[in-house]
């Protein structure tokens, strides 16, 4: 009977750690020029939206400590983003545009904002291993590193002047028939303003700012999606125990929190074991 009452508690914890992506809005603080379409909580935000959808540059750096070429297991450490004094750079490390079709080039797309003189950038450090060599397609698994976001807009003329959102501490990659997806959580928000909206309130949740989700302990969960191809990746022998790879990708980034359902499903597991406890102590 123990047994059973550990093993529905352990059950029970183990299924809220489930989330699905839930829709979220940016709130810029500045009408850049309403286009007549609806946005989630004013003209200085946004619509509702699914995913961010980018576009970066990479170089990882693959450590060939089995002298055995490119092979599963070799360390990796990826590297990317826009370039520190760089502004130009933003144009192949930027957020593109937005899920469900919201797109930052086009005028007549929904909520625009004026999304075209405000823009969302990144910079990245991820380390893991590789799953499989240039055959298997260059599969790779990270287990830490960071992700950080920053706003910058028309007045931007030095990188030092963009505005970091927020970090994402990477814990694991999960790899499917659709694709490696990094997961992760949003560990801190930069102490900047974004014409005067804090860093940690211009993205938020239906029910509050993802700093207020944060402050209250909620755990915000990132899925970052990512394609790459070797076909379009530069390789290159260092003939040092070391290869350099390069090049240009595309990919998503999701955001979500604690199911309610799950929270409720936590509170009756700890229940269940409590009562169980409290019978064997009858």
């Amino acid at each position: 009977m123990r047994f059973k009452s550990f093993a529905l508690g352990a059950f029970l914890l183990a299924g809220a750690q489930v989330a699905v992506a839930d829709q979220f809005y940016i709130n810029v603080g500045k009408d850049f020029g309403d286009n007549g379409y609806a946005q989630a909580a004013g003209k200085t935000t946004t619509g509702w939206l699914d995913e961010l959808l980018y576009l970066y540059s990479s170089v990882t750096t693959v450590f060939d400590n089995d002298n055995n070429g490119l092979s599963a297991g070799d360390a990796v450490v990826s590297t990317g983003g826009f370039v520190n004094g760089k502004v130009s750079s933003v144009s192949t490390n930027r957020v593109s545009g937005f899920s469900a079709q919201q797109n930052v080039l086009d005028p007549n797309s929904p909520s625009k904002n004026g999304y075209g003189q405000w823009g969302i950038t990144f910079q990245f450090k991820l380390l893991g291993n590789l799953l499989g060599g240039v055959s298997q397609g260059l599969p790779v698994s990270y287990n830490a590193g960071t992700v950080s976001f920053f706003y910058y807009d028309a007045t931007t003329t030095t990188t030092a002047q963009f505005i970091k959102l927020f970090t994402v501490d990477v814990n694991s990659t999960l790899n499917s028939f659709g694709g490696p997806s990094i997961q992760g959580e949003i560990a801190s928000f930069g102490s900047g303003k974004v014409n005067g909206v804090a860093a940690g309130d211009v993205f938020n949740f239906k029910s509050g700012s993802f700093a207020s989700y944060a402050n209250n302990m909620t755990k915000i969960l990132t899925d970052i999606d990512f394609n790459t191809d070797p076909r379009k990746t530069t390789i290159v022998n260092n003939k040092n125990g070391t290869f350099t790879l390069t090049g240009k990708h595309d990919g998503s980034i999701s955001f979500a929190v604690p199911e309610p359902s799950g929270l409720a499903l936590v509170g009756l597991g700890l229940f269940g074991l409590a009562f169980a406890a409290r019978r064997r102590n009858v």
